[in-house]
């Protein structure tokens, strides 16, 4: 099976993040002594410059919602994350957007927010949730076509879990 080009109109977002759930500051990609520099700043301060850096903000929310270095704490997972959707992030898009699907921790479900947040970022992974929304009926109408166009998406990006999909559901064609 050959891989076909990405219509160009479709934006993706290539940049690279960490899958995963774990309280070990490397596998966040950081060292403890990085991620309490980072925390610090967050209860030193009632703003400060790196508020306004996507980045920041969004690994603070997952240092909360994975309890690395700190209590696990959804609702300042969620206020971290909300900082970095507001500055335009997509990861943080992804992440809050996990989090209302699932109802991480106990927070609220909003199966239609995470639709939203999902399609407005551009990063492989949304697009196989969007496609899943889309699949199972989530909070949207059912729509095969608008799935198997979203998994068309993030298979050609090579996402893992498009890749995956594509054994029990055709949608190349």
């Amino acid at each position: 099976m050959t891989k076909q080009a990405i219509d160009p109109k479709v934006p993706v977002n290539r940049r690279k993040f960490f899958l995963t759930n774990t309280s070990n500051p490397e596998d966040h990609g950081f060292s403890r002594e990085q991620v309490l520099d980072m925390l610090s700043i967050v209860s030193d301060y009632d703003e400060h410059e790196a508020f306004n850096d996507p980045d920041f903000t969004n690994d603070i929310g997952t240092f909360f919602e994975d309890g690395v270095c700190v209590e696990k704490d959804i609702d300042q997972a969620v206020y971290w994350y909300e900082r970095a959707v507001a500055l335009g992030d997509d990861l943080a898009k992804s992440n809050l957007a996990d989090v209302l699907r699932k109802g991480t921790l106990g927070y609220p479900k909003d199966l239609k927010r995470a639709f939203e947040l999902y399609k407005s970022c551009h990063l492989p992974y949304a697009y196989y949730r969007v496609g899943e929304f889309y699949e199972y009926g989530w909070g949207v109408e059912k729509d095969l076509e608008k799935a198997k166009e979203n998994y068309r998406i993030a298979y050609r990006e090579d996402h893992a879990l498009a890749k995956r999909k594509l054994t029990e559901f055709d949608f190349l064609h």
